[in-house]
């Protein structure tokens, strides 16, 4: 019967002891050597996690502020193509219509007014658009569509037009309703708040807002205008030939003058979009600096790790043919 002595069992617990100890060095070593992170941050530290706390901190801080700038610039973003449509129908209505009006061409007149309900609709659904459930052009009420339809907005003005005695009549009652303060643009139409909307906190202490509304004059121009030529159209307000002519020419002008001004709104919130990209290229700028002040206190010496690793292969090599030569150790063979 084969006798194994304590010093046989010690000798080999001892060999597999090593030979796990070796393994676990190499595994750890290899994850460093590729990933270029210490595995063990409470040594590579000393213990003193204060300083990647605080990188820690700044990198989530930034992370909010990249994830709210995206927001920004997509809300603005947004914004901007809305009144580019707007402006694209104004273009294609505007300078038509009045010159028709001037030359006093009555068919043709008709035939350019008739657009222009379909044109209020699509500038009315610009206006009313949302973005991440807020809406654009509400104020401080973004969870408020800020206009009604245009359906509805005719509704509202075809009382004004059939009580209109000319055409001086209807275009004075339609600029008080669209222009004057608490008027009827703003107490029927308009269902957002009088108040800007809450700005984006895109870097610490900088706060971004679209400053626009639905009630911006040059909007209520463009309305006014397309109002009062869709209202020609469906055959409301005065009937004859020169005061549809005069209605038209007018809402030709308030479109052409309401364009001009949404240009500047443009302008405008183009200034906001260059602040928001400016404060996100300083925040990934900043972010970057971060990362490597972390990679510096958490990264590993690469020849190090592996001049580790290779010792750590030499031993276990040398454990592996440790092992191998104990174990075929005999009576016979030392005789």
């Amino acid at each position: 019967m084969a006798v194994i002595s304590v010093a046989n069992q010690s000798r080999s617990f001892f060999l597999r002891e090593n030979q796990a100890q070796v393994k676990s060095d190499l595994t750890r070593l290899t994850k460093e050597l590729s990933s270029g992170q210490s595995s063990d941050l409470s040594r590579t530290l000393r213990g003193d996690f204060t300083a990647l706390a605080g990188v820690e901190r700044s990198l989530r801080l930034f992370d909010a502020y990249r994830n709210v700038g995206a927001e920004a610039a997509l809300t603005t973003s947004t914004a901007q193509t809305a009144l580019g449509t707007i402006q694209s129908e104004l273009l294609d209505i505007g300078p038509r219509l009045l010159a028709a009006a001037s030359t006093g061409g009555g068919q043709q007149m008709e035939i350019v007014a008739a657009s222009a309900e379909d044109r209020l609709n699509t500038s009315i659904a610009m206006l009313n658009q949302q973005v991440a459930g807020r809406a654009l052009f509400s104020g401080t009420a973004t969870d408020t569509t800020p206009l009604i339809s245009a359906d509805a907005l005719l509704a509202q003005l075809t009382p004004v037009a059939a009580g209109a005695a000319d055409a001086a009549d209807l275009i004075a009652a339609l600029d008080s309703w669209f222009m004057d303060a608490g008027g009827g643009f703003e107490t029927l139409a308009y269902q957002g708040s009088t108040a800007p909307a809450a700005g984006f906190a895109v870097a610490e202490g900088e706060t971004i807002a679209n400053p626009l509304t639905a009630l911006d004059p040059p909007l209520r121009k463009a309305l006014m205008g397309m109002a009062l030529a869709s209202l020609v159209s469906r055959g409301q307000g005065p009937a004859t030939g020169a005061d549809k002519q005069t209605m038209l020419e007018t809402a030709a002008l308030q479109m052409v003058e309401g364009n001009e001004g949404i240009t500047d709104l443009r302008a405008g919130l183009g200034n906001v979009e260059a602040r928001i990209e400016a404060a996100m290229v300083r925040n990934d700028t900043a972010r970057g600096l971060l990362e490597l002040e972390r990679n510096a206190l958490t990264g590993i010496d690469p020849f190090a790790v592996a001049t580790e690793l290779q010792e750590a292969q030499t031993r276990l090599e040398s454990l592996y043919l440790l092992t191998t030569r104990l174990s075929r150790l005999s009576l016979t063979e030392y005789m």
